[in-house]
């Protein structure tokens, strides 16, 4: 079954006009102007305003949250068992679907998102803060304010190939597991596809920032500049060590819930260059952090991928390319 991004553009605006009805985009961009006046004091055109949020909304995980969010709403309406679990002061199901659009943008959108969240009467005080649809707009402003806050950065593809390859992996490595893992899904992938996604991840600046953290953390490691217990756990890559799956995910977390499905895989499954660092421990080699961060950057592609090509189908297909 082909997905729904075959016919992407009439879904999203579909879903986007219902909302529309319950907060006009006008309000939402005058509220991101409210927030970062308030937060940031950054001077904005509503204009520039308009641009950032239509990129918000574009992408995929955005839809699949804004449904759920709208079709909870609704359900909410007539439902009385989750009214009255709505009413509860420890209710959070709402924020917890709604902040998966904010962890697409980096820890600044989840603040902006509290922010928003804190104060939602001051920007709407004629609206709900407790429904679901509230928790959406919620992270559409956060989110919006944090791509003007960011604004446009350099791109840093030659930067992390660099540092990756300094660490023993490639281009090549990348984009060899993204096809072996999206073929099944769409028939007509090609090693060129892939590749584009890729680079689509290693150009962005959060993608470098982990990149060269982990780097740092596992060459620090060789050359024994830790403390003796961090020394001992990172170099022995300890089971109940967990940090460096949290700072790897961060790449994963920038294209929605699938990236995070695919990066648990990798990282339990372990295949190609991911189990072969995994493994390298020679001449007191460590690859702690860097095995995750190829977990992190293939299943970010193969999420961006899947969000941005209308072939892909919904299940897989493993006569296509089979995994082992």
């Amino acid at each position: 079954m082909k997905s729904f991004l075959a016919d992407k553009e009439h879904t999203f605006s579909d879903l986007l006009a219902e909302l529309y009805t319950f907060y006009p985009k006008q309000e939402i961009m005058l509220a991101v102007i409210q927030l970062l006046h308030s937060v940031k004091t950054i001077p904005v055109e509503l204009t520039d305003v308009e641009l950032a949020l239509n990129a918000v909304l574009k992408k995929t995980e955005t839809y699949s949250v804004l449904l759920t969010l709208m079709e909870l709403e609704k359900k909410a309406e007539v439902d009385e068992v989750l009214q009255e679990s709505m009413k509860h002061p420890s209710y959070n199901q709402h924020r917890t679907i709604a902040l998966n659009i904010c962890h697409m943008y980096s820890s600044g959108a989840v603040s902006f998102f509290g922010y928003v969240d804190c104060t939602f009467r001051s920007f709407f005080p004629q609206k709900h803060p407790k429904s679901f649809i509230a928790k959406g707009v919620c992270a559409l402003i956060a989110c919006t304010a944090e791509v003007l806050v960011t604004g446009i950065v350099q791109d840093y593809t030659e930067e992390n190939l660099a540092i990756l390859l300094r660490r023993g992996v490639t281009l090549n490595h990348l984009v060899d597991m993204v096809f072996i893992l999206q073929k099944p899904y769409n028939s007509e992938l090609t090693f060129e596809d892939c590749k584009g996604h890729v680079l689509g991840v290693l150009r962005k600046q959060q993608t470098f920032h982990t990149i060269q953290l982990c780097a740092q953390i596992d060459e620090g490691v060789e050359q024994n500049e830790f403390g003796a217990q961090f020394q001992a756990i990172v170099a022995n890559d300890e089971g109940l060590y967990g940090v460096d799956e949290a700072v790897n995910i961060s790449i994963s977390m920038m294209y929605g819930m699938i990236a995070i499905t695919n990066f648990g895989y990798l990282d339990k499954s372990k295949p190609g260059i991911i189990g072969e660092l995994d493994r390298d421990h020679s001449n007191g080699k460590c690859n702690t952090f860097m095995d995750d961060t190829v977990c992190a950057l293939v299943s970010a592609s193969c999420a961006r991928l899947a969000h941005n090509h209308v072939n892909t189908q919904s299940k897989p297909n493993y006569d296509l390319n089979p995994i082992d």
